[in-house]
């Protein structure tokens, strides 16, 4: 795995709204030489499910991707894993990740009462992962998978291709803010293989995700306990800058696509940002 302080992931998730190789144009011609593509279900999906049905798209992703001189580590893949029926779809995905060179593949896990059907399905899905050498990375979601005390899923689970995509922002909008993110995040590091690093702002009763260090999230603490870590920790910057997150916590598309060089702007800066972090810490 890369060293982490020296490569950051960007997410395609910024550039919602424009097509996956204007996307990798543009994040190339920033500077961005790691990307983790989104097909992040009834959110952002550059790659969509339908889109499976066409065998040679995985071939076709990687020539985009070559074209644009870019690589991907990890692979949102993001489905609710709780669903009966769920795993032939998910096991698209994680095709998907391998052909495009990924070793991560990210996803949701579900709300807790699916709790068992979730376990049902983890095993086959891990099973799959393991034959394409993918690890599954749970995201912190506030569902199965939340804080700290999802551990006992983990551990439930007992396998070492399932571990945890730790999503600052999607924990703290669990908490309502009420959280030590540095606590918590410490608490889990042993089982965390990915990063999700967004930041959010509450403008009137909803939350909205903003550029790095422009909202609420304070990810100093966090780096020093990153560049403390003896493991190389993969990080994605995530800009869902088209979500907004009301107070019962769901995620919804509210805004027109930005123009892309103001899209260009937030990605670039947030790079900077992460990068200054790195020599804060």
């Amino acid at each position: 795995m890369p060293k982490m302080n020296g490569i950051i992931s960007v997410s395609t998730i910024a550039y919602d709204g424009y097509n996956l190789g204007t996307a990798l144009r543009r994040m190339s011609q920033i500077g961005c030489s790691h990307v983790e593509l989104d097909a992040i279900e009834g959110l952002s999906e550059h790659i969509r499910l339908q889109d499976f049905r066409d065998k040679t798209l995985g071939r076709k992703v990687n020539v985009m991707m070559k074209q644009s001189h870019v690589s991907s580590i990890g692979f949102s893949g993001h489905m609710d894993l709780s669903k009966e029926g769920i795993v032939p779809a998910f096991e698209k995905k994680i095709r998907f990740a391998k052909q495009i060179g990924a070793k991560i593949i990210n996803t949701f896990s579900g709300p807790r009462e699916r709790i068992g059907i979730f376990y049902k399905n983890i095993k086959h899905i891990a099973e799959f992962a393991k034959s394409m050498d993918l690890v599954v990375a749970l995201e912190t979601h506030g569902d199965i998978i939340s804080d700290r005390s999802s551990l006992d899923v983990i551990k439930k689970i007992n396998l070492e291709n399932v571990r945890i995509n730790y999503d600052f922002a999607n924990y703290f909008h669990y908490a309502k803010g009420n959280v030590d993110l540095e606590k918590d995040f410490e608490s889990t590091l042993k089982y965390v293989v990915y990063l999700h690093v967004k930041d959010t702002v509450l403008e009137g009763n909803k939350w909205h995700f903003t550029q790095i260090g422009k909202g609420t999230i304070d990810y100093r603490e966090i780096f020093r306990i990153l560049k403390t870590c003896n493991r190389e920790i993969p990080m994605s910057i995530e800009l869902p800058l088209r979500l907004e997150v009301s107070e019962n916590k769901v995620a919804q598309k509210t805004k027109a696509p930005l123009q892309i060089e103001s899209i260009d702007k937030i990605v670039t800066d947030s790079i900077s940002y992460v990068r200054g972090l790195w020599k804060l810490a």
